[in-house]
């Protein structure tokens, strides 16, 4: 009887070891990693030896009989063959759940969490994905940036959460008016892309027609009825560019002449890019000033308005060419936002900078210093890095620093402004909200922020004292900083009569024409030595302003 028993269970060992093979086999079909694919055929090769091995063992034991030491041994090898079963059944089901992780986790790598549309990152691999099946077949391919009209009137009037919900009520109409083999990506906020494969430029302004008819349709978000508009900028490849950003800048020219004539769609037309061939001159001229610190930090001080005494100084970049001369930095910054070049621009400021200030600490100048960063900054994941680095070469203590952060930027719909503060609370960085009352002016983003100042833009402090409606706005905000802990700069004063009036609402501190210009550092420290050892006459321009 024990002998049949035997006889049965082995059999049934090497059905569950040739079970064990099929798991093997689609393991090693999923697996990615040529190392990992030898390694369990490896395995599986062991395990066919092993069942041949155990036939012939078996077939052995048949011939001369069972002996009490077989016994045990069998017994040992039917149980090594359910473990060795169930640790490859189990390790199936575990590559299974990784490989269902890692596509999730690459899907919202991909897409945007809002819409579930393919994001910039999906959007520049499809691109370069056309752009070779373009070059090969020889095929037309038109790319489309879509821009939505009045969403900021949405948000500004409804809420994010209205805004949010519209965006998510739009995309279907896009994914309808489009071809199926179309891609359609959205870039953030309310901006998005289309990428037309074996598209021509009549087929380009067919599904450009098609999605302007659509979103002129009324929308309805919770019993709110919507109409926005849609402006469309079409490039084509390769006549205007031949990778994606080439593509990308080309479309996003065409979508702001579209917008701007209110003409639903427009094609890129060189013609019409006046700007094109200075922005690029600009751009290469940028990126020469900064490699070869050609650019001059400006100083503006920031005052204590109840005791007169210097707090901060402001650094403002000032740019002089010798070809183009004079180069504002509303003219700059945007290109080199646009660019990329943002990056080595702040990097190259907050380097400079500091280190001026460093200089001047050595002269037990009590103040602190403030930088502007600007909204590609605040997206950017490594700049916090390269701030620590910037203050560790400088040996400045971070609580020397506050970031200027404009109010626009921190109410971006990435998380990652939030993360940048929280990273800079833990540094020792002072943070300010700066233009604040021309963006989102979000009371409930202002709660959760964990800035300390905000500065009230010059556009309301300037004519505060002509306009009623301007020094209402400034009390205002006064009054909910002082009610939130918020330290408040008012911006812009030109007047002592202005002055004396944000000191009669307990304004905390100021800058302005009135109390200094912006300066370069020679000039400035004029100023300061001036200025630094006793209080801040504010009641009258320091003399060196009027030579500047």
């Amino acid at each position: 009887m024990l002998e049949l028993t035997l006889f049965i269970i082995m059999p049934i060992s090497i059905g569950l070891l040739i079970a064990s093979l099929h798991p093997i086999r689609i393991i090693c079909k999923d697996q990615g990693s040529l190392g990992q694919e030898y390694a369990w055929k490896g395995l599986g090769l062991l395990i066919v030896l092993f069942i041949i091995g155990y036939i012939l063992y078996s077939y052995a034991l048949y011939q001369t009989g069972i002996q009490s030491l077989d016994i045990i041994i069998v017994f040992i090898l039917f149980s090594g063959s359910c473990f060795v079963l169930a640790v490859i059944k189990l390790s199936l089901i575990s590559i299974k759940e990784i490989k269902k992780i890692s596509i999730l986790e690459r899907h919202h790598a991909l897409h945007d969490a809002l819409t579930n549309l393919p994001n910039r990152v999906l959007l520049n691999e499809a691109m370069s994905g056309a752009i070779a099946t373009s070059k090969r077949n020889n095929t037309p391919l038109a790319i489309m940036l879509m821009d939505l009209n009045n969403f900021k009137e949405v948000n500004d009037t409804l809420g994010h959460y209205y805004g949010d919900r519209l965006l998510q009520s739009i995309v279907p109409v896009l994914k309808k008016s489009v071809r199926e083999i179309d891609m359609v990506a959205r870039l953030g906020g309310d901006e998005f892309a289309v990428i037309l494969p074996n598209a021509n430029l009549d087929d380009a302004k067919l599904v450009a027609t098609r999605v302007i008819n659509a979103i002129e349709q009324p929308f309805t978000v919770d019993q709110h009825v919507l109409n926005i508009g849609i402006s469309i900028g079409i490039s084509q490849h390769p006549d205007d560019g031949a990778d994606c950003d080439s593509l990308l800048q080309k479309a996003d020219v065409a979508m702001y002449i579209a917008k701007r004539n209110s003409l639903g769609f427009s094609v890129y037309d060189l013609t019409r890019d006046k700007n094109s061939l200075t922005r690029l001159i600009v751009l290469g001229k940028l990126r020469n000033a900064i490699a070869n610190n050609q650019l001059t930090p400006y100083y503006q001080p920031i005052i204590n308005l109840q005791t007169g005494k210097l707090h901060a100084l402001e650094v403002l970049t000032r740019w002089h060419d010798e070809e183009l001369g004079h180069i504002p930095p509303d003219e700059f910054i945007p290109i080199a936002e646009q660019s990329g070049l943002i990056k080595q621009l702040s990097a190259w400021v907050l380097d400079a900078s500091i280190a001026q200030f460093m200089q001047w600490q050595k002269l037990n100048m009590n103040f602190s210093l403030s930088v502007n960063l600007s909204a590609r900054d605040v997206q950017d994941e490594t700049m916090i890095n390269d701030l620590r680095m910037i203050l560790s070469k400088h040996k400045m203590h971070p609580n020397q620093l506050n970031i200027e952060i404009t109010e626009s930027s921190m109410m971006l719909e990435s998380n990652q402004p939030h993360h940048l503060i929280s990273e800079l609370n833990q540094l020792g960085v002072s943070l300010s909200i700066d233009d604040f009352g021309t963006g989102f002016s979000s009371l409930a983003y202002l709660k959760k922020l964990s800035t300390q100042s905000i500065k009230i833009d010059k556009s309301f402090v300037i004519d505060m004292l002509d306009d009623r409606s301007d020094e209402v706005i400034v009390r205002s905000i006064l009054d909910i900083a002082h009610n939130l802990g918020q330290v408040v700069v008012a911006e812009g004063i030109e007047s002592k009569e202005c002055l004396d009036r944000l000191r009669d609402l307990n304004c905390h501190y100021g800058q302005g024409y009135f109390i200094c210009k912006p300066l370069p550092a020679e000039q400035i420290f004029t100023w300061l030595q001036e200025n630094c050892k006793s209080d801040v006459d504010v009641e009258r321009k320091p003399t060196i302003i009027h030579s500047v």
